[in-house]
């Protein structure tokens, strides 16, 4: 990735991520929405996904997940449309920035949570979070993360993706 690329794309998720919207602390049980976004070019992890969207499940049956597949094509994978929405490189616009009208859509949703499962802090999905207007937004705690979220949990990308899904289950219960 080129870096000046890297710096202006920061930057930009740097001046979203200040923009004013309703921030309030939402229990899981209260939550009536829940958006979820990740990395999904693992199928590996986006099994793990599939099965914590159930867990969600028991809070609130109103649950959408973005996954960012890093690669030309999005993977077949077997999901519920419903639930999850896959994008790829070939849907970003310059400095990384998803232009799929769904996606703007779901940043535009005043969801009650954000949970966001982007432990290897890939751009998309960073500027997806950023502009998201979610009124709770939990992410995993790094310096680039502290602008944009109300809930910092302190994993690590070695920790893993599971970890960090259940310590956010934990902390919002």
């Amino acid at each position: 990735m080129n870096p000046i690329t890297n710096y202006i794309a920061s930057y930009q998720i740097k001046k979203i991520a200040v923009l004013p919207r309703a921030k309030q602390f939402i229990k899981i049980t209260e939550a009536k929405s829940i958006g979820l976004v990740f990395d999904a070019t693992d199928k590996q992890v986006f099994e793990i996904i599939k099965k914590f969207i159930q867990q969600l499940k028991e809070y609130t049956k109103n649950i959408h997940a973005i996954g960012y597949v890093d690669e030309n094509n999005t993977p077949n994978y077997s999901y519920i449309k419903t639930d999850i929405d896959l994008f790829n490189k070939k849907e970003l616009k310059n400095f990384f920035q998803p232009k799929s009208l769904y996606i703007k859509t779901f940043m535009e949703d005043e969801k009650d949570i954000l949970i966001d499962a982007n432990i290897f802090g890939k751009i998309p999905l960073r500027y997806i979070a950023a502009a998201s207007r979610a009124k709770c937004k939990v992410g995993m705690h790094t310096s680039s993360n502290e602008m944009m979220h109300n809930v910092l949990l302190a994993t690590t990308p070695e920790q893993g993706l599971e970890f960090f899904l259940q310590q956010s289950l934990k902390y919002l219960t």
